[in-house]
């Protein structure tokens, strides 16, 4: 029956136990249109965090059917969180954003008169692999422990197979405190739009998890190569593997956390990195270097052996 891929599955086991929601915890869908189909999707979220920013917190902006390189659908879904979010937003119904006149309306969860709109895409966005990040567990809990729980948690309310992986470290190796929050790979926006509802749990030591981010699509950074510049003598030839290189440094200081491309299974690795191709901008004694378990990018002080997300400057 058209439509009815877009209606969003019940929430498995996730009960009324499970999402404790409150005034402040609420999150709201909202359907946008009339924004500029021009812009890639990573801008149009960007623009659409600061322009709504003072609604509540923009966890994700769906955009049906959209991947890098394509052209923007006309429509979208906004998810907010916050106190009062849905009414605010809906004060911007009819406001420009860069020149362009905005529709905003609430679309809940259990709605479904817009539903046609988007079941031409649905099957193939559910098949899409989204980077989340999940914070409000217990940082005391032993590493491998709190992966397993927040694995398992997560997959109850999200679906089975919904989880594709979690990523989380500590603080310090060896400390016993974990970082505060970490980045799950999720399949799917049906799954997507369950745990953004998560809110709590009845587990020890997940009594708090929720999701405060989805990262936005890729940032498209196009580069100028002057092969003038950079003769063929010159040339490095980058290492595919080095054990002998420094670990990358925690993922929780990347704020807001880096989503790169490529997408693992659940499986745990040994982390590792290689040296990236050689940037002559960067200043002395910097590398840069990329961690092969998640495609980020990071670099490394040679005198300090200090690592870090930010490039220097």
């Amino acid at each position: 029956m058209e439509g009815s891929a877009t209606k969003v599955p019940e929430l498995n086991d996730c009960d009324a136990a499970q999402i404790r929601k409150t005034s402040s915890s609420i999150v709201s869908r909202m359907y946008v249109e009339g924004y500029d189909t021009s812009k890639s999707g990573y801008d149009l979220v960007t623009s659409m965090k600061e322009h709504f920013a003072s609604c509540g917190d923009v966890l994700h902006v769906y955009i049906p059917g959209y991947s890098q390189g394509t052209t923007l659908n006309r429509f979208a879904l906004m998810y907010l969180r916050g106190e009062g979010a849905e009414e605010k937003a809906m004060i911007l119904d009819g406001i420009c954003m860069g020149g362009h006149k905005l529709v905003v309306e609430p679309y809940p969860f259990h709605a479904t008169h817009l539903d046609h709109k988007f079941a031409p895409t649905r099957d193939a966005d559910n098949k899409k692999v989204h980077t989340m990040s999940v914070d409000g567990f217990d940082t005391s809990l032993p590493l491998e422990h709190a992966k397993s729980m927040l694995y398992q948690e997560l997959t109850k309310c999200g679906g089975d197979g919904s989880v594709e992986r979690v990523t989380l470290c500590e603080k310090e190796e060896g400390k016993g405190v974990l970082c505060s929050s970490a980045v799950v790979h999720v399949r799917g926006i049906d799954a997507v739009e369950r745990l953004l509802r998560l809110c709590g749990c009845d587990r020890k030591g997940l009594e708090d998890i929720k999701v405060y981010r989805v990262a936005p699509p890729q940032r498209v950074i196009r580069i100028h190569f002057d092969p003038k510049r950079f003769p063929p003598s010159s040339r490095t030839r980058v290492r595919h593997e080095d054990p002998g290189l420094p670990k990358p440094p925690c993922l929780s200081e990347l704020h807001p956390p880096a989503c790169k491309g490529r997408v693992f299974n659940t499986q745990t690795r040994a982390s590792s990195s290689r040296y990236a191709p050689e940037d002559p901008t960067l200043p002395e004694p910097w590398k840069g270097l990329v961690d092969n378990s998640t495609g980020y990018g990071y670099f490394w002080n040679t005198d300090t052996n200090v690592t870090q997300w930010k490039r220097p400057s």
